[in-house]
């Protein structure tokens, strides 16, 4: 019985855990060519497919029968058998529509008498078009590169100005490796109240996290990847909304394997401490910003400084950040001045909770560190720094009581709400 997922690149699909979180079935990938695709459909040796890009509509001529849904949308993710007059029909249909619709609410997103924008012309764009319509959306754009009849072009978008409510981005921009790369900002959409991203690597693209910083409602495609994937779980064993209830803690998982765990704090406040002893605990990679910095550079921090000044090691700091960013699972230790810069900051938030370890000046460490001359310089630095972190930090933990690196770990521990092993699981 094979069940499954067809597509062209399936490198970083998270549908195999999401259907075997179920526990009622084995759940494969399969990359296939337009050929392989359209040969491994005739075949029609599986129980159950679901469709991702780019064959959502070129299955559509290979199905039997396709629902009045899969058909207005024009594009099929869910292949499923069904009875009909006594014979099995291989069935084309669209969980897309549901998925994207539980992301929604779940958001507490509400299409009702509301304008709506949605960027991209694909077969999530049209999903994304049926949904609002349904939910009573007032108006529906369009957005395209050309500006093809029935749509708007990107250099026209400023003209409707605050009329929209709701941006939806279905287009693969800003998408893992191109991690913070936006189709457009928000301050072209004054009056825009909630933003969908169809996009879940990263799991804040550089659009949600402005969305996140105007403080509107906004969704990543996790819930809706996760939503649509139990939905043509039900299809595939004949018990529709069977899995809904499932979701939650599905997308809990996959939050918690993806999200990494970003320390920040002053120089010498104990930050690669408390990473080591979190990977140690967590199971989870431990990558020290300063020291991914000497990797590179093959010279240490301190003679970075003297042979390419602070601006030399910030340029080397901010790729490390960049490339720590984007990857998923693992724990980071910024350097004290990491995320004074808004890119770093950007890059460390896009998958990555902060945590801000805050030690009082008298106690912070001081060997080795180019910055922290003396007492009196650190307390300026500190003026400085204090509030660029307690504005960035998601959580603060007070790293100056005597502790065990037992206890301290228990204490991070507790303080991020995070489990011991397997936190960082290793997907299969």
């Amino acid at each position: 019985m094979v069940y499954g997922l067809i597509g062209k690149s399936l490198l970083h699909s998270y549908s195999k855990e999401i259907h075997e979180a179920l526990g009622r079935y084995s759940y494969e990938l399969f990359s296939l060519s337009p050929g392989e695709m359209e040969d491994f459909v005739r075949s029609r040796d599986f129980a159950g497919l679901n469709i991702t890009i780019p064959y959502k509509k070129d299955v559509i001529p290979l199905c039997d029968h396709v629902t009045d849904l899969a058909g207005e949308i024009g594009a099929v993710n869910t292949l499923y058998w069904e009875n009909y007059e006594g014979e099995k029909r291989l069935t084309g249909h669209n969980t897309d529509y549901e998925g994207f619709l539980y992301a929604a609410s779940r958001a507490g997103i509400d299409f009702k008498d509301k304008t709506v924008l949605i960027l991209g012309t694909g077969g999530t764009s049209l999903m994304a078009g049926k949904a609002a319509s349904r939910r009573g959306a007032k108006r529906i754009y369009t957005a395209s590169r050309s500006g093809r009849e029935g749509t708007v072009s990107y250099e026209s978008l400023p003209d409707l100005g605050s009329s929209v409510d709701i941006l939806v981005n279905a287009t693969p921009v800003g998408t893992f490796p191109d991690n913070l790369k936006k189709p457009l900002s928000l301050k072209d959409l004054p009056g825009c109240e909630a933003v969908i991203d169809v996009i879940y690597n990263p799991g804040k693209t550089a659009l949600l996290l402005e969305a996140e910083e105007r403080g509107i409602k906004f969704s990543n495609g996790l819930p809706m990847l996760v939503a649509q994937a139990t939905a043509a779980a039900g299809y595939f064993l004949g018990t529709p909304g069977a899995f809904e209830s499932e979701n939650e803690r599905i997308i809990a998982l996959l939050e918690e394997q993806m999200e990494n765990i970003v320390i920040i704090g002053m120089p010498g406040s104990g930050k690669t401490t408390a990473g080591r002893l979190l990977s140690q605990k967590t199971g989870r990679p431990f990558f020290d910003i300063d020291r991914e910095v000497e990797r590179e550079a093959g010279i240490t921090v301190p003679e970075i400084f003297e042979r390419e000044g602070e601006e030399g090691f910030r340029r080397r700091e901010s790729k490390a950040a960049a490339d720590l960013g984007k990857r998923h699972g693992i724990i980071i230790a910024a350097g004290g001045g990491t995320v004074l810069r808004r890119e770093n900051l950007l890059a460390l938030r896009q998958n990555g909770r902060i945590l801000h370890l805050k030690r009082p000046v008298e106690s912070l460490a001081m060997d080795g560190r180019p910055l922290s001359s003396d007492r009196e310089a650190l307390k300026e630095m500190e003026k400085k720094r204090l509030p660029v972190y307690e504005a960035a930090a998601d959580l603060e933990f007070d790293n100056s009581r005597p502790m065990s690196k037992k206890q301290l770990a228990e204490a991070l521990l507790k303080t991020l709400d995070v489990s011991q092993p397997p936190l960082g699981r290793k997907r299969p």
